[in-house]
């Protein structure tokens, strides 16, 4: 195993740090007490090449492709009081997994931020980007932290957040190649969570507060075809900025939902939260032909509802929409607009489904809770994404008091037609990323692969790449590949097996041009 430190230690102490001064050591022990700084989110600072993991169990043969996490670890210690999740710089983890084998590298994402920061050897952006509390040799800089999804399409690798254009990377070394423009179509806001359709290889993307947080509440909507060449672009105004980290496509449908959360820069002038809940605001959906116009949205108003991911939405024979996410009737990630902030328990999610009639003549939107435990992240089968799926992976939570602070400690399938649940608990304190399902090579059935998830065990010195036959979670993990560091918590992953036309583009077409 090689690393690659970029100080003189991979972890912070109190008497070596950058600060604001150089060469003047920082107080870091405000924001060092933050949950998101600490235990599974401890940062690990350093890359590292493991060419050669060790496997426990069997890997299966028919198991082959890539699998890629992406999350946030901050480069230096932040300076806010109240440091967020969701704010470290993009860390990319690689698993190339062929012949009974696995190899992984890690690379942070090079954005222009991260850059800036490491030339200066210090933090100089507020936490999210606060404007209050950034360092004014920041000008000109864009606040991109390419932490929380990352995929392929179009033949490239992209780290993404919904703030800033992706971060194309090269696919196996991790290289960062620069910001993905499109030819200067998308300079502003892409999605976190752009939605490929493979039965088309079309990507759907929309860009949240295209004019800044200043300016309209207005996204971009976009779609790119399989060499990841736009065909669409439109601009839509929304009700409110808000944060849009979602959105759902079916065949012949787009939706955008627009919960209570709201992003004002006003309110952070003031001294508030620049992202807040705010109490009895309905939640808005726009509904849209998925080659519409703007003039073609119907905005539909329906009970508030705090929702961030989604496992998959199509239409049914009666022509709905019918989609199934992760919900809760509020949130603990953010505050509300006085600053009070809910627990973790009082907002927990669940597994509903949605079904929407673009054709009735009034507002409705009919909920059922499919599986109600405690759920983040959930995801199909991605082929069969925009079409009709019977099956939806997640991480649960059977003992933590806040699975996004001590850990997810489960893995969960859950069967949406008969309700039936196929779970494996890792054990109490353990932290088990997202859930993914990865097809067999040659693969065409929904459940015909395997399920795979990052899991770092309480006090653990090492994490686990975990394999299951996704037919049977419950049966425990068919083999494990050691990774022999703790791997952070992080966000979203996405996998690509050898035989995906996706990964065909990237890897075998791309070596053949060069």
């Amino acid at each position: 195993m090689r690393t690659r430190d970029y100080g003189c230690c991979a972890v912070w102490c109190d008497t070596c740090q950058p600060s604001t001064n150089p060469g003047e050591p920082m107080d870091t022990s405000l924001v060092l007490d933050s949950p998101f700084l600490t235990g599974h989110h401890q940062p690990n600072r350093m890359e590292v090449d493991a060419p050669d993991l060790v496997i426990r169990g069997r890997l299966p043969e028919d198991l082959a492709g890539v699998f890629y996490r992406n999350g946030a670890e901050p480069l230096y210690p932040p300076t806010d009081e109240d440091y967020h999740w969701f704010d470290g710089d993009g860390m990319v983890y690689g698993f190339f997994i062929e012949n009974g084998r696995v190899s992984m590298r890690n690379r942070w994402v090079r954005t222009d931020k991260f850059l800036l920061e490491q030339g200066q050897g210090r933090r100089l952006f507020g936490v999210l980007g606060n404007p209050m509390t950034t360092d004014p040799s920041t000008e000109g800089t864009r606040y991109n932290t390419a932490n929380t999804n990352v995929i392929i399409h179009g033949g490239k690798l992209l780290a993404l957040m919904e703030g800033a254009p992706p971060v194309a990377l090269e696919p196996r070394t991790l290289d960062t190649l620069g910001e993905e423009t499109y030819g200067g179509l998308i300079t502003t806001t892409f999605s976190a969570h752009p939605k490929v359709d493979h039965a088309t290889g079309e990507l759907i993307n929309i860009g949240n507060a295209v004019h800044g947080l200043g300016g309209d509440p207005v996204i971009r909507y976009d779609v790119l075809d399989f060499d990841g060449v736009p065909v669409v672009t439109e601009l839509i105004p929304v009700p409110h900025m808000t944060m849009l980290h979602t959105f759902f496509v079916t065949e012949n449908w787009v939706v955008f939902p627009v919960m209570p959360l709201e992003l004002s820069l006003q309110r952070a002038m003031r001294g508030g939260p620049m992202t807040a809940w705010v109490p009895g605001r309905p939640s808005k959906l726009g509904l849209m032909p998925r080659r519409g116009t703007a003039a073609d949205v119907r905005w539909i108003e329906v009970e508030p509802r705090h929702m961030l991911h989604e496992a998959n939405v199509w239409e049914d024979a009666q022509g709905r929409i019918v989609a199934d996410v992760a919900a809760a009737e509020g949130t603990a990630l953010f505050p509300d607009v006085d600053g009070n902030r809910a627990s973790h328990a009082e907002t927990q999610q669940s597994l509903r489904r949605w079904t929407i009639d673009p054709k009735a003549p009034t507002d409705t939107l009919n909920e059922e809770i499919l599986n109600d435990r405690d759920i983040q992240f959930p995801r199909p089968d991605d082929r069969l994404m925009a079409r009709r799926s019977r099956h939806a992976f997640a991480n649960s939570n059977l003992n933590s008091r806040d699975g996004r602070v001590d850990g997810m400690d489960s893995a969960l399938r859950v069967d949406t037609v008969t309700g039936a649940e196929d779970l494996y608990h890792f054990g109490a304190g353990t932290a088990a990323g997202e859930l993914i399902f990865a097809p067999r090579v040659g693969s065409a059935g929904e459940l015909d692969g395997y399920a795979l998830t990052l899991v770092h065990r309480a006090g653990a010195a090492e994490s686990e790449l975990v394999v299951f036959d996704a037919a049977d979670i419950a049966g425990g993990p068919i083999a494990r590949a050691v990774i022999p560091f703790r791997v952070p918590s992080g966000f979203h992953c996405s996998y690509y097996s050898v035989d995906s036309p996706l990964y065909q583009q990237a890897f075998v077409s791309r070596r053949a041009d060069a």
